[in-house]
Formats: structure tokens, sequence, C-alpha cells
């Protein structure tokens, strides 16, 4: 009988470690908000990295915005590992999420895709968004942290990489420094190669863009297009390049682009 009590002590206690919730991960360095915004009617997920010397530091640092809240893990590795690759210098990550609406996709496009001039394409409010970071999101960074406020990066991928663009063509001031990967032009394509021919001949102040797609990837051939474009018009005070890596698709670039674009653009 003391064998069999035994027992049944040992199953319970192992029922209910195994119903017990897991300690949840956090990585150091970081913070997280959520950010209300008065021009698209939103709530986002503000989530951010600090540079690894920000708290014994007294130094401003730049500051590199990522859209699209899932690329968080990896860009706080990227900030991480810059500490022993030394590719770049140490930057406050703010890395900007949707959270998870059941329409995920079709709320990255409004956002992310300018308002469309053609009435049969659906529109976007990139516009809005736009609004949103320039008045509301860098002014909230700005007054949280020690930022450098004339060195403003932004990174985008696939529609998140459109609206860098976008970004470029209508308030070329605001970023210094832009990483556009594997961009999706999808039905606006022609739209918003006019508006590079009509704002970016030249630009106020100087701003480094890295260019890079996939050879499996669809959303090449117009990432081609585009940079071709640029070649055609000899931007002034852009200075840009482009990287076609083999072998990988519109997804799986982001793992060889996102550090070899912010490599390029922070030399």
């Amino acid at each position: 009988m003391k064998l069999i009590g035994a027992i049944i002590v040992v199953l319970v206690a192992t029922i209910v470690w195994a119903q017990a919730p897991a300690p949840r991960v956090t990585l150091e360095h970081t913070a997280q908000y959520s950010l209300n915004s008065k021009a698209t009617g939103r709530t986002y997920d503000i989530m951010i990295s600090l540079p690894r010397d920000y708290e014994q530091s007294a130094r401003k640092y730049p500051v590199l915005y990522v859209l699209d809240g899932w690329h968080f893990p990896l860009m706080d590795f990227i900030q991480d590992n810059s500490i022993y690759s030394k590719r770049m210098p140490p930057v406050i990550i703010v890395v900007i999420g949707h959270g998870d609406p059941p329409d995920l996709m079709d709320v990255r496009a409004q956002d992310f895709h300018a308002p469309s001039l053609e009435a049969n394409v659906k529109s976007g409010h990139a516009d809005r968004f736009l609004d949103f970071f320039e008045h509301q999101l860098i002014p909230f960074i700005d007054s949280r942290y020690r930022t450098v406020e004339s060195d403003r990066a932004l990174l985008g991928h696939s529609s998140g990489g459109v609206f860098a663009i976008y970004a470029l063509t209508q308030r070329p001031s605001l970023f210094q420094r832009i990483v556009c990967v594997s961009p999706y032009f999808g039905p606006i394509r022609d739209q918003m190669f006019r508006a590079v021919r009509e704002h970016l001949k030249n630009l106020p102040s100087p701003v480094v863009l890295d260019l890079s797609a996939g050879t499996e990837a669809d959303e090449t051939e117009g990432t081609v297009a585009f940079a071709a474009l640029l070649d055609s018009i000899k931007p002034v005070n852009l200075r840009y390049r482009l990287t076609v890596f083999n072998g990988e698709n519109h997804n799986s670039v982001r793992l060889s682009a996102f550090p070899s674009g912010l490599y390029w653009v922070y030399r």
C-alpha cells in the first residue's frame, strides 16, 4: 500500500508539474508600449531593443525603425550580434507591429500602400500611417530615449518595403537611411514609379538606400526595374545599391538582406 501511495503522489506531482505554465522568455534591454494612432485609428505594438551599453552611457544613439512586429526577435539578435561583428554602430531599434487582427494582411496593405489614383484599385492610406510616424511615433521615441534626431533609418520588407519608398518620395528628409527588401509594388507599381520620377530627382539632403530581393521571388523583377529607374534619373543626394541574393525567395531573403543592408547603410 505504501508503494501504491508513493506512486500516486509521484503521478499527481507529475500531472501538476506538466500543467503548470512555463515561465515566459524575456529579452534583456527591451521594452514594449501600446500607442494609439490619431491618424489611422489603430493601436500599434511598439517594441524597443536598446544598445547593450545604453544604461551605462550618457550618449545619444541613432534610431532604426523596422516595420512588422514579427521581425523583433531577429532585430534584437542583430542588435546583440553587432557588438561582436562590429559591422554597424549601436542603435535604438524600434519595431512597429499591428498586433494579431484576423485580417492582418489587409491591415498591413492599408497602412503600407499609397492611396491609389486608379478607380479600380483598392486604395491604401500610407499617407495617414506616415503622418503617425512623423507626428506621433518619432516624437514619442525622441521624448523617452536619448536619440540622434538627425540620424533615422527605416527598414521594410514586402509591402513594408514599398512604404519605405513611399516615405522617401513624400518626406525625403524624415529618414537618412533606408533598407528596402523585396518590395511588393502590386497594382500601384506604375503610380509609385511616377512618384519616384517626380520627387526623387533632387533630394534636399543625403539619403542612403539599400535595395534587395531574391532570385526566386516574384518581386525580383519589380525591384530590379525600380533600381533601373533610379539609374535613369540619377537622383541628386541619393546613394543606393541593388543586391539580388542567389537562391533566396521573397521570405527567406530577409535573413541575408536585413544584416547586409544595415551594414551597408551604416558603413
